[in-house]
């Protein structure tokens, strides 16, 4: 009888293991497919920060020995080295550049159209955005990396990720108080954490449950305070700053720039969608909403001066949208439609005006 007991015991056990390993594949498997990769920890407590740039993705892959650009989105690879007569596209951003919908990114989108429209398939428009990723992250992105790629034209849409340095505590003029404590979340790991560190599906179960205890709670976590209807003059300076040295870097190269302003669905609805039940909440001291939506327009209003004080292109993509909801799943992000009508916006600009490629290649 007891040995019976135990055989039960050790087959519950070892189905409880089975399920987990199986979760765990499962899991890494998804990551591998968005471009995560399988081995790596993706955010373990150990995990060596990315040299320069804090976090984010590698832009490199190697292949039979060859070093190659790897963008976000898809399984295309790039020459490092420009081959000739290609015309180089390098898109910059945030989540809503790197946003993939049922498979598609703007980007990807985008080359598509190029290719279609120009009759030629030396257009090769390659994906940088990175989820939180800031124009202090795009600039050194863009001088340490994109440069050595020879681009033709970049293309550069920040707003919501900058904006929100604003509402962290303590602003600096390099972002730091928010991505210190954005990033940092080793210094404050339990011993359960750094256990399980390398599971996947340890991390994917823990943020989930703690975000269903937010939602038990039957309310939102947003803390909300008057900012004023403009973002403080400080702010405001640094996203200009970022600007102008994302674009005199570019040119000072001889590459063409477009700047794109950040489309908005300004229901709070939409805003709670994404941001009730973010983990940082209780860090993060946001506007009231109506404020928040002046902000957001007026550091587009910041991309338009830019683009108009330097030279660049400009792709009004807040204005094209006009906050129409089926382009939107939250306040931000876009549903497969919103991706392919940016997809649109931006190859109807550069058709003509920027692409000088005509026939078939």
């Amino acid at each position: 009888m007891k040995s019976r007991k135990l055989f039960k015991l050790g087959l519950f056990l070892s189905s409880l293991i089975l399920t987990a390993l199986v979760l765990e594949l499962g899991l890494r498997t998804y990551d591998l497919v968005r471009g995560y990769g399988f081995v790596r920890s993706n955010g373990s407590v150990s995990d060596q920060p990315i040299a320069f740039r804090g976090f984010g993705f590698d832009p490199y892959v190697v292949v039979d020995g060859r070093t190659m650009i790897s963008p976000r989105g898809g399984d295309e690879r790039f020459s490092l080295e420009k081959p000739n007569g290609v015309y180089r596209i390098v898109c910059f951003g945030g989540s809503t550049t790197e946003q993939s919908v049922n498979g598609y990114h703007y980007p990807g989108l985008l080359q598509e159209a190029l290719r279609e429209r120009t009759n030629a398939n030396n257009v090769e428009v390659i994906n940088v955005g990175w989820h939180a990723y800031s124009t202090a992250h795009s600039i050194i992105l863009l001088a340490l990396d994109v440069l050595s790629w020879n681009p033709d034209l970049i293309i550069l849409s920040h707003n919501i990720n900058d904006l929100e340095v604003v509402y962290w505590p303590g602003f600096r003029l390099d972002y730091g108080n928010k991505y210190a404590h954005l990033f940092s979340s080793h210094k404050r790991c339990s011993a359960l954490d750094i256990l399980w560190q390398y599971s996947r599906f340890y991390r994917f179960l823990y943020q989930r449950l703690k975000k269903i205890k937010l939602r038990t709670k039957n309310t939102s976590t947003i803390i909300r305070r008057s900012y004023g209807k403009i973002p403080p003059e400080q702010a405001t300076g640094v996203f200009r700053r970022n600007l102008i040295t994302f674009v005199s870097i570019a040119q000072s190269r001889g590459i063409k720039v477009i700047l794109g302003t950040q489309p908005l669905e300004p229901s709070e609805d939409y805003f709670l969608r994404h941001m009730a039940y973010q983990l940082y909440n209780d860090i993060v001291i946001y506007p009231l909403h109506d404020e928040f939506v002046q902000h957001h327009a007026y550091y587009n209003s910041i991309i338009r001066e830019v683009a108009d004080k330097m030279g660049a292109g400009l792709v009004d993509n807040e204005h094209i949208f006009g906050g129409n909801r089926e382009y939107f799943i939250d306040f931000v992000h876009y549903t497969e439609k919103g991706i392919r009508k940016l997809a649109v916006n931006y190859a109807d600009a550069i058709i003509g005006k920027y692409l000088p490629i005509t026939g078939s290649s």
